[in-house]
């Protein structure tokens, strides 16, 4: 929905008032004339009683003019706002994109004098957030540690200027031995009179960032304190805690941890399920350092790409995947944006114009390899997939991250990718008592733990899964409902159905590129076993026939030459016109470097040398071959012009002069000997001897 234009903003604030002064008479009746017709929506409305009527009605017009007359609420939507208008807490479970936002949204108009407050995680959401609800005509403004210490605007704050605050959970609060502005706004009672309700988006924060867990202490404690901040409330104040991923140990924690009265607050729950979206699993072959795992997305030679988001745990190997994709594009179309990278260390202005262009359909990203950072409130609507590459930690994380993906309805495709270890880790330290079905499969966590430990069982049972994999999702989020396993598309998920064959998703058919396999034997294979034209991609390599003399350089060569080269690629990164969007191992990586140092100077003479050796590219070696060789090339020249044993430093193997021990041997041989004469008590006799 586009932003209002000012010109008519008055006008539709008119509409809006004369709305919200109209009899349960007048509504019925304008509401009939302009609505569309639902049956569904008429049958609800006409259940409820008087007052309740007028406020469902009040609230279907008021977003219907609000939204340029292109949204209708859905029952749910207004279930959960004439609850708020009782006062009574609300708990709303439904899945990504099912309209949560609108929840949040309708009581501003309702109540334009008001001010609503929403707790939110993550600052790219509260921009998001923030956006959204000016689109509606509302005042708002997102507080975190950003928000500038200005006088003005917190004075515009406290005078309740702004309808709705998108809030971070750490500004309620004190924050690292500090009390926030808007804590201590809230700890006067002119201030928090002004708060009508309050919002918790993304609730299921509460116990995946703000309680311990398994060993590890609470990763956000901010978000396991809501209970305290509810205390400092007007009495009364009604709360609705919101969330697409709710299993039963998730829901009940909510309730407990907010005080919701079990008597009379309203949970919603609607079937998490997308029926467009179709579930597959994949293993890595070795590991997630070989990017080969990726090649389905862009195929050689190049046909088309279809708009993906691929999720990685580790900045580095973001960069390192986007690049290594772009390598993989016809050389005109390299460095062009169609493939980029999204990750918390890039610079603000730069995560923008990333975040635009993979929002804008028109835009010219087309694969964003993405951190965790983006797989909550991200709305672009023509993603057509999703792609865990390695195993998340959590099924909570997997349902945001497969969310991201067919926002408008069509045939779009989860993907996890999970290394071997996934396979064939053991089961057995699972704690048997927890109710909480991510669990560690490790039993305890520390610091140091590693990502094996780590996994949690609820995606290890999920990547080993013989059963259907839509219903391992209802399973773990406890949707009985009749819609739990309804799809839209002819398949369902990527195993067999035997009752229904035809279900099993071949993914294969939907990427343009190929998959890779590996065999009992360890052959890597471009293709599957019943793919006629499967490519050997590691076929055993004829021995090679010993060269005579020389093959490598000297080991002692090596290190100074390495570092020759190191300090090179710093002053080349540093002058790079495109290193924010490209790491320095783009230039050269560490693996490279040593191998270019292991070479015999004999054998990289000139630059097509270096290129043999690393493998890389024309443009590579256009960029960067000739500036390698001469560092390689001063070097040995260098070497060249010193006197004999004076070649380079390194670790002394010169026999010593008076025999045939090394000098590093006898001192370790000489070792025991001076220890044992500085330990041992000196007696008389000892000394007498010593006299001799």
């Amino acid at each position: 929905m586009e932003r209002y234009d000012p010109s008519i903003y008055l006008q539709l604030q008119e509409v809006l008032h004369d709305i919200r002064q109209k009899s349960l008479h007048e509504l019925s009746s304008l509401a009939n004339d302009l609505l569309p017709p639902d049956h569904s929506f008429s049958a609800f409305i006409n259940s409820l009683d008087p007052t309740h009527r007028t406020l469902a009605l009040k609230a279907s017009l008021l977003v219907y003019f609000a939204s340029k007359c292109k949204i209708v609420p859905r029952q749910y939507q207004l279930e959960a706002n004439n609850a708020l208008e009782d006062g009574r807490d609300v708990l709303i479970d439904s899945g990504t994109g099912s309209g949560k936002t609108l929840c949040q949204i309708i009581p501003n108009p309702m109540h334009p004098t008001t001010m609503s407050i929403t707790i939110s995680p993550l600052k790219r959401l509260q921009i998001l957030q923030v956006a959204e609800l000016q689109r509606w005509g509302i005042n708002a403004i997102s507080i975190n540690e950003d928000t500038p210490n200005d006088v003005p605007l917190w004075n515009h704050i406290r005078d309740g200027y702004f309808q709705h605050l998108i809030v971070q959970p750490e500004q309620l609060q004190s924050f690292h031995g500090h009390l926030p502005r808007l804590a201590r706004l809230m700890n006067g009672h002119s201030f928090a009179k002004k708060i009508a309700r309050v919002h918790i988006d993304e609730a299921h924060f509460h116990v995946t960032a703000g309680l311990p867990h398994y060993g590890l202490s609470a990763f956000c404690p901010a978000w396991g304190a809501l209970n305290e901040f509810r205390l400092r409330l007007p009495k009364g104040t009604p709360i609705q805690a919101l969330s697409g991923t709710q299993p039963p140990h998730i829901k009940s924690a909510i309730i407990n941890h907010l005080n919701f009265d079990p008597a009379t607050f309203l949970s919603l729950k609607l079937s998490t399920n997308r029926p467009n979206i179709i579930y597959a699993t994949h293993r890595i072959v070795g590991s997630v350092s070989d990017f080969r795992n990726l090649d389905f997305l862009v195929s050689t030679p190049f046909t088309h790409i279809i708009k993906t988001i691929i999720y990685h745990d580790d900045t580095q190997r973001t960069a390192d995947a986007a690049n290594y994709h772009d390598q993989r594009l016809p050389e005109h179309l390299r460095h062009t944006g169609i493939v980029r990278h999204y990750h918390g260390g890039m610079s603000k202005q730069y995560l923008q114009e990333v975040f635009d262009d993979f929002c804008n359909p028109s835009g010219s990203c087309k694969l964003l390899h993405a951190t965790e950072g983006a797989s909550t409130g991200l709305h672009v609507d023509d993603v057509l997939a999703v792609v865990d590459y390695g195993l998340p930690q959590h099924k909570l994380t997997a349902l945001q991250r497969g969310g991201r993906c067919g926002r408008k309805g069509q045939k779009s495709v989860y993907l996890v990718m999970a290394e071997p270890w996934a396979y064939s880790a053991s089961l057995e330290a699972v704690d048997p008592s927890s109710s909480d079905p991510d669990r560690p499969i490790s039993g305890r966590l520390t610091k140091t733990s590693r990502k094996p430990a780590r996994a949690g069982l609820a995606m290890v049972l999920y990547v080993r899964s013989t059963v259907c994999l839509r219903e391992m999702i209802a399973r773990y989020l406890a949707d009985v409902s009749s819609q739990a396993l309804e799809i839209a598309t002819e398949w369902c998920c990527d195993l067999d159905h035997p009752d229904q064959p035809t279900r099993k998703f071949d993914k294969r058919t939907f990427f343009p590129g190929r998959f890779i396999y590996a065999d009992d034997k360890g052959g890597i294979f471009a293709g599957d076993t019943d793919e006629p034209d499967r490519v050997h991609l590691n076929p055993p390599k004829a021995k090679k026939r010993k060269v005579k003399g020389t093959s490598n350089r000297k080991v002692v060569e090596r290190q100074p030459l390495q570092l020759e080269l190191q300090n090179w690629l710093a002053s080349a990164y540093a002058s790079d016109p495109l290193r924010s969007v490209r790491p320095a191992t783009f230039i050269l990586d560490p693996k490279s470097i040593k191998a270019l140092s292991t070479v015999h100077p004999n054998r990289i003479k000139v630059v097509s040398d270096v290129v043999s050796t690393l493998d890389e590219t024309e443009e590579w070696e256009m960029e960067w071959g000739h500036q390698v060789l001469a560092v390689i090339s001063a070097y040995d020249a260098q070497l060249s012009r010193k006197p004999a044993g004076h070649a380079h430093a390194g670790p002394k193997s010169k026999r010593s002069e008076g025999g045939n021990v090394s000098r590093g041997k006898r001192a370790r041989m000489d070792a025991p000997l001076v220890e044992i004469s500085v330990n041992v008590r000196r007696s008389s006799r000892l000394a007498e001897k010593q006299m001799y």
